[in-house]
């Protein structure tokens, strides 16, 4: 059973409409503006209907959840279904599609499983055109398992599928070999603005930041769970893909490591990555990007970065050993600036040991070897970054709320 390969799948004949171009979708039978996320949704249409031979009656396109019962204004692009022996319509397959400018991130994932579990379906896809993941719903594990493609119609109607091998992680980077490696990923990737590690920032200090990446990225090292200054570990969580934005509309995607934390009885994701920072502002030829340390936070209501350490601006390197200090700028949403001094005002009540000279001291590596999550050092670094980040965000609620 090969991998789903859409590039090839036939799109449905050009027509005008208004002035602009438009598919005549073969399923819902009409015009549709033709847009980067319809030119994905009709490859797949093509796919299923030519390659896994599912009958055309069976295929909901942009079809609301309520058709299926539920209480629900959401709707799935693309629903396969199955006749129930009172032929009855049940979905057996979601499928979600975005451009292929869109990354398929975590909560892309979320999006899509959430719409299988409300509708009870057995297979769960999730493309851009290029990237495409497929899933089933294991029901003795209770959890979605990867599986290599979509089985033709006749497969899926009896529940068949093939896993995806798992993929291992790779063995860590020697340290004598970090130096080279880094080197290797500038010279690679070219652009300053694809990579996680400006190529501009100092060199020895980008490699210890190199190294505090690759332990945030090995999976197989774990942050111990409890109590961490201002809150309780619940589980590291891992490695996950995710897209943030800043108050200025900047977007950032990439790995972060996410931690399950609980705060004062709430429970939410902090995550911490690397990405290069610059404003629309710069001329890039003669300011080039640097390298920042994202602290993420999502729960039920927000997805932002709650802070943004950049590093040429706040690391202090003195031979292997790196000390994290902040400014204590803020940024509140579309108000702007915060005050420095409120911020000041409520980590000296919430927080007060990580105040240093009118700013902030966050913790220090020693990077003189391959840092681990598990250490000392790491551990309250990692503690520091997430509470001062929690203390951040309660005083953006703060200003919030005066403003209202």
């Amino acid at each position: 059973m090969e991998s789903m390969d859409l590039s090839k799948a036939t799109l449905p004949k050009i027509y005008q409409r208004n002035k602009l171009n438009c598919y005549l979708d073969p399923i819902r039978k009409k015009l549709i503006y033709i847009t980067p996320e319809e030119t994905v949704r009709q490859r797949v249409i093509s796919y299923l209907l030519r390659e896994l031979k599912v009958p055309e009656n069976m295929i909901f396109v942009e079809e609301p959840l309520s058709h299926f019962g539920l209480r629900t204004r959401d709707r799935a692009d693309i629903v396969i279904c199955a006749l129930t022996p009172d032929s009855m319509q049940a979905p057996l397959a979601v499928i979600e599609c975005k451009a292929e400018s869109v990354y398929l991130d975590e909560r892309a994932f979320d999006q899509a499983q959430r719409y299988s579990d409300a509708l009870g379906s057995m297979y769960t896809l999730l493309t851009n055109g290029e990237q495409t993941f497929c899933y089933k719903f294991d029901e003795r594990e209770n959890k979605y398992i990867q599986i290599r493609t979509l089985p033709e119609y006749g497969q899926m109607l009896e529940g068949k599928y093939v896993e995806e091998a798992v993929q291992l992680s790779p063995p860590r980077i020697a340290y004598e070999r970090l130096a080279d490696a880094l080197r290797a990923s500038f010279d690679a990737a070219g652009d300053d603005y694809l990579q996680d590690i400006s190529s501009a920032t100092p060199f020895e200090m980008a490699l210890a930041l190199f190294n505090f990446e690759e332990a945030l990225l090995d999976e197989r090292v774990k942050m111990p769970v409890g109590d961490h200054g201002l809150f309780r570990l619940v589980e590291d969580y891992g490695v996950r893909m995710l897209t943030y934005g800043n108050g200025s509309g900047g977007q950032f995607f990439g790995p972060y490591r996410s931690f399950l934390v609980d705060v004062d009885g709430n429970t939410e994701f902090y995550s911490i990555g690397l990405a290069t920072y610059w404003k629309s502002s710069w001329d890039l030829t003669e300011q080039p990007p640097k390298t920042a340390i994202c602290v993420a936070h999502d729960d039920e209501k927000i997805s932002h970065h709650a802070l943004q350490l950049v590093a040429e601006d706040n690391l202090v390197l003195s031979g292997k050993t790196l000390r994290f200090y902040h400014h204590g700028r803020i940024a509140v949403g579309r108000i702007g600036s915060g005050r420095k001094e409120g911020l000041m005002e409520l980590v000296s009540k919430r927080y007060p040991k990580i105040i240093h000279q009118g700013g902030y001291y966050l913790g220090t590596i020693t990077a003189d070897h391959l840092l681990r999550l598990d250490e000392p050092d790491m551990i309250g670094l990692v503690a520091d970054l997430i509470s001062y980040s929690i203390v951040r965000d309660e005083y953006r609620q703060i200003v919030k709320s005066a403003k209202k």
